[in-house]
């Protein structure tokens, strides 16, 4: 099976395995105890946390140099091209109203391109064969409104509650949705205390919120909800014309010649008196700090940590998701909208062609669809995995699907932590116990790209007034 994880484009990478030496403060190579290289601040870990970290240290003058152990930056926003198609490490977006990551990103220069503010909800069981509701954003596509008035699987009254929930929503500013008030509920039982019938908790906010969340039975917090759906009805939803990697590259480009070592895994961090004096890399090489952000996912940033006698309190847990690649002559599934599986035993519980969206991720003539499962659907052998998702895309599409070819099946181990009511409670804080050793990664927020953009910003912020 290919690996959908593995980059195979030529573009240039950031840069492997720079030397020992490096400027440092006042321009000038130093050099200090056992051959250990100065630097003001060591970033480990270049997911969009990390990166951001970086960015916003430099923008206030500091030095930085930012490890990674992979061989590119980005973390899990990662892209591979196969045969000549865009695969996205499992199926992931950007949207646009993020309001921390974007005041990093050029939109434009990313080529963004628009999912539907819709989502296609189809429940196959029953008499009568597949039923089909569009469900939109009316005020986003004015486009949409008679399909949305229209649409069987929601109610009139829940439409108006729905409406008031996107209103309800956009009247929050971002704390706010993470305010106690909501983080102690669950998604279910938010949206029951809303009045939201069971019919459109079970086939819309399952499939849809269920495929953001990554979990159907909706115990996530009803902060990410809100969170979500607040983000949604004020901005678009795209992916990057050339792939979802391109968020990571545009960030690291930003970055001065020289800041990004990818190929370098920090195993330890050297501490003495109580202070971080550096990092050790797998290689054996040793590099000093004043400070250093561990800006890893929260398993690594608690395991390296540890090698300094601090306990963090990360997350616990995981929560996965699979992605199965398949190529087609003609659109599986046509439209830029979203398909949702209102089934309860789906095995996919979305997909989309993803073409139809970003024609630039197939080859001329070619469409790419892309159908992800979440939960306990990941854990079927390969072979039962994909023979299900060909038998669910038949029964989403309705009629005879044209010939499927697997390009590659992305299994994400770590797609995001758990978040259930009270995880905010739960969260590390920015600084340790031990002087200089800082907290960086989406932990300190949340499991979302937002979540590492504003966690990589706190800790370079508290690192500048920790320095004044």
């Amino acid at each position: 099976m290919l690996d959908a994880t593995r980059q195979t484009s030529s573009r240039p990478r950031a840069e492997s395995r720079s030397s020992a030496a490096s400027h440092g403060e006042e321009g000038e190579t130093t050099k200090e105890h056992e051959g250990m290289t100065r630097h003001r601040t060591v970033v480990v870990g270049g997911g969009i946390s990390g990166l951001v970290c970086a960015l916003e240290l430099q923008r206030a003058g500091h030095e930085v140099v930012l490890l990674e152990k992979e061989d590119d930056v980005g973390g899990r926003v990662r892209t591979a091209v196969v045969d000549g198609y865009t695969l996205d490490r499992g199926f992931q977006v950007l949207f646009t109203a993020y309001p921390v990551l974007c005041s990093y990103l050029d939109l434009n220069a990313l080529a963004l391109r628009d999912f539907l503010p819709a989502a296609r909800i189809v429940t196959t069981s029953g008499s009568g064969g597949p039923r089909s509701s569009l469900i939109g954003d009316a005020l986003q596509s004015p486009s949409l409104l008679v399909d949305a008035v229209a649409a069987r699987h929601v109610s009139a009254v829940d439409k108006l509650r729905l409406l008031a929930l996107r209103f309800f929503a956009t009247s929050l500013t971002v704390d706010d949705c993470f305010s106690p008030r909501f983080g102690r509920l669950s998604t279910r039982e938010f949206l029951a205390r809303c009045g939201l019938s069971r019919d459109v908790i079970e086939q819309f906010f399952a499939p849809f919120y269920g495929g953001i969340l990554l979990d159907r039975s909706l115990a996530t917090s009803a902060s990410i909800l809100l969170f979500t759906f607040k983000m949604l009805a004020e901005g678009r939803t795209a992916v990057p014309a050339t792939g979802i990697r391109a968020i990571p590259t545009q960030l690291a480009s930003c970055l001065a010649p020289g800041t990004v070592r990818t190929d370098s895994a920090v195993v330890a961090l050297d501490v003495m008196d109580e202070r971080v004096q550096g990092v050790r890399l797998e290689s054996g090489e040793c590099i000093a700090a004043s400070d250093v952000v561990i800006a890893a996912e929260p398993p690594a940033a608690a395991g390296l940590a540890a090698t300094a006698g601090v306990r963090l309190a990360m997350p616990q847990g995981a929560l996965r998701c699979t992605t199965i690649y398949f190529s087609a002559a003609e659109p599986p599934l046509p439209g830029k909208a979203l398909w949702l599986n209102a089934e309860r035993n789906a095995t996919v519980s979305h997909a989309v062609t993803i073409s139809e969206v970003a024609p630039e991720y197939a080859p001329a003539g070619r469409h790419l669809l892309a159908a992800t499962a979440v939960g306990k659907a990941t854990e079927q052998d390969e072979g039962t995995l994909i023979a299900n998702a060909r038998k669910d895309l038949r029964s989403l599409r309705g009629n005879a699907l044209p010939d499927l070819e697997l390009l590659a099946v992305c299994h994400v181990p770590y797609a995001q932590y758990p978040q259930p009511p009270r995880f905010q409670e739960r969260r590390p804080a920015v600084a340790t116990a031990i002087g200089g050793l800082w907290v960086g990664g989406e932990a300190l927020h949340s499991s979302s790209l937002e979540g590492a953009a504003r966690s990589g910003r706190e800790a370079a912020r508290a690192i500048v007034a920790a320095r004044r």
